[in-house]
C-alpha cells in the first residue's frame, strides 16, 4: 500500500476533480516506471546468479516467505524487516504543485525500496522477481504489485467521507490499522497458495 504521507496530500487536492485525477494518473505512471524499471535489474541480477535453474528451490522459498510475512502481518510471528526508516516529502506539494509533487512521489515510492516499510509484500514480490531471473516478469510482478499499492489514491475519495481528513485516511488505509494487516495477510495467504498449486504441479511434472 502506499505510504500514508503520499496519499494524504493527494486526497487534499480531491475537491478540485480534475486535478486529482491528472496528479493520480502522474502518481501512478510515474510509480509504474520506476517499479518496472527496478523489478527489471532484479531479475536480470537473478539471472545473472543462475537462479532459473532451480525453479522448485525458488517457488519453496516464496512459499514459506508468504507465509511467513501472513504471519507477521496477523502479530502470530514478529520480525523486522530490511528498510529504510525515511518518509516520502511532503514539501514537494507546496514547491511543486500537486502534479510536480504527485510525480515526485510515485517516482521515489514506486520500487518500494526507498522509504519506509510497514508491510512484507513487497520483500515476496523482490524475492520472486530474483527468482524468476527474467527481468520481463520481474518487471511485470514489481509493476502490477505497484498498482495494487496505488489503488487506494484512486477508490479513497469514493469511500471516505472527507478525502482531506488524515485522521480518517490513516485510520481507513494506514498500514499499521488492522483492516490494512487482514487485507495484506490476505494477499501473502492468497500468494502462498498460488505459490503451492505451482510447486505441486512442478513436482508432479504436469
Amino acid at each position: 500500500m502506499s505510504l500514508i504521507g503520499a496519499l494524504t496530500p493527494l486526497g487534499k487536492v480531491a475537491r478540485n476533480g480534475r486535478t486529482w485525477v491528472s496528479a493520480v494518473a502522474l502518481y501512478t505512471l510515474a510509480g509504474l516506471v520506476t517499479s518496472a524499471g527496478v523489478g527489471a535489474g532484479i531479475g536480470e541480477l537473478g539471472r545473472l546468479l543462475g537462479l532459473g535453474r532451480a525453479p522448485a528451490v525458488v517457488l519453496a522459498a516464496g512459499l514459506a516467505a508468504a507465509l511467513a510475512l501472513a504471519a507477521r502481518e496477523l502479530g502470530v510471528l514478529r520480525f523486522p524487516l530490511p528498510e529504510r526508516r525515511l518518509q516520502t516529502e511532503k514539501v514537494w506539494m507546496h514547491r511543486f504543485g500537486a502534479l510536480g509533487a504527485a510525480t515526485l512521489w510515485g517516482l521515489h515510492l514506486g520500487p518500494g525500496l526507498f522509504t519506509r516499510v510497514n508491510y512484507g509484500g513487497v520483500w515476496l514480490v523482490v524475492l520472486l522477481a530474483l527468482g524468476v531471473a527474467d527481468p520481463r516478469y520481474g518487471a511485470l510482478l514489481a509493476g502490477a504489485h505497484w498498482l495494487g499499492r496505488a489503488l487506494p489514491v484512486w477508490v479513497a475519495p469514493l469511500v471516505l467521507h472527507d478525502p482531506g481528513d488524515e485522521e480518517e485516511m490513516i485510520a481507513v488505509w494506514g498500514a499499521e490499522s488492522a483492516r490494512a494487516r487482514h487485507l495484506q495477510a490476505a494477499g501473502l495467504a492468497a500468494a502462498a497458495v498460488a505459490l503451492g498449486a505451482w510447486l505441486a504441479v512442478l513436482a508432479g511434472g504436469v
